[in-house]
Parts: C-alpha cells; structure tokens; sequence
C-alpha cells in the first residue's frame, strides 16, 4: 500500500495486520483521486474531508498528500485507528487530522459540513442505505459537496431519493460511485 499522487507520492504506508480491513487498492485511488481532482465533485485541496469506516485510512491519506485541509477519520476498531495515526505520522500530517473511534452510523457531526465524504462499509452489511440518510439527516455534506462510495460490483444499493449518482467505475469485484444532493429534492 503506497501513496499515489501528491506530495508524498510513492511514499510506502504500514498494511493492515488484520484481514477484516479491506483497503481500497492502489489503482482504484488512482482512478477515483483523477476523477476527483478534474472536473467531478469540489476538488480535493482545500477541502474538509470525512473518511468513514475509514478502515486503513488509504482514502484520507490520500487526500492529505494531494492538499486536503484537514480529515476526519471515524472508524469503530481502535486498531483500525492505531494503524492510521501511524499512517499520518509517516506523512507529518497529525496537526490536520482527528480520528473517532465510533460506528459510522453513530458519528455526529459537530462542525462546519464536509466537502467530501469516502463512505467505504463493511460490504455486504446493507449500510451505505441508512450512512447516506443520516448524512442527509445530519446536514454533513456542504452544498457543492459530494459522498464517494465504495461496495461490492454485484451488492445492489439504495443511493437514497436524494442523491443522485454523478459518475461510477466498475474496478473488478469493487465499484466505487461519486453522489451528490439531488436538488429537486434535497433538503435546504
């Protein structure tokens, strides 16, 4: 597991010790960061950033070396969160991070909305569904922002009446989608 593209690009991280973490691979961040950094969703520099079920950390990390201003990541396995302190320590990168060790369905936002949330559950667990309408419910997500999902290419999913999907790639046995707030019926 490595550091695509930015200022640490190339830069090697510590792996998951455990096989329950399912780390976004290298080639599929590659695609979605591309995306991300020309011409869909808000752009990675300078945005705020939630990275829930966060697992790895691969995507928040990413988007630290390609600028983020600061990322969240939530995760419910102190492991999981150990192993991504570590991470963000090899890349000098602590004073613009905050990690919660919580269920993604629990985690309350108490801050200014985010630009840009990775939503990357357990697959299978029929969580994304209830994740997106709490993130609604919650006003999470800023208005020009977007929630980038990542599931299992054959799980089917419920993107919720108010969001609707800006792009998606199929990468082998995972998809990852990009989605935003569908206007006409979004909340303001």
């Amino acid at each position: 597991m490595r550091i695509i593209g930015g200022k640490y690009r190339g830069k090697k991280l510590i792996t998951p010790s455990s096989n329950h973490i399912r780390p976004t691979t290298d080639r599929m961040r590659e695609s979605l960061f591309n995306i991300l950094e020309h011409g869909t969703g808000p752009g990675i520099i300078g945005s705020r950033i939630l990275d829930l079920y966060a697992g790895s950390g691969a995507l928040g990390i990413e988007a630290l070396s390609r600028g983020a201003a600061d990322v969240t990541f939530v995760d419910n396995d102190r492991k999981s969160i150990s192993l991504i302190k570590q991470n963000t320590a090899l890349i000098n990168s602590p004073e613009n991070t905050s990690y919660v060790i919580m269920d993604g369905l629990q985690f309350i936002n108490n801050g200014s909305p985010y630009d840009l949330i990775f939503l990357d559950p357990p697959y299978y667990k029929e969580m994304i569904g209830p994740t997106l309408k709490s993130i609604e419910r919650q006003k999470m997500l800023a208005t020009e922002g977007c929630v980038i999902i990542e599931y299992a290419s054959d799980e089917k999913i419920d993107f919720t009446d108010h969001f609707k999907e800006l792009k998606s790639r199929k990468m082998g046995d995972a998809t990852f989608s990009i989605l935003a707030y569908n206007a006409s019926t979004s909340p303001e």
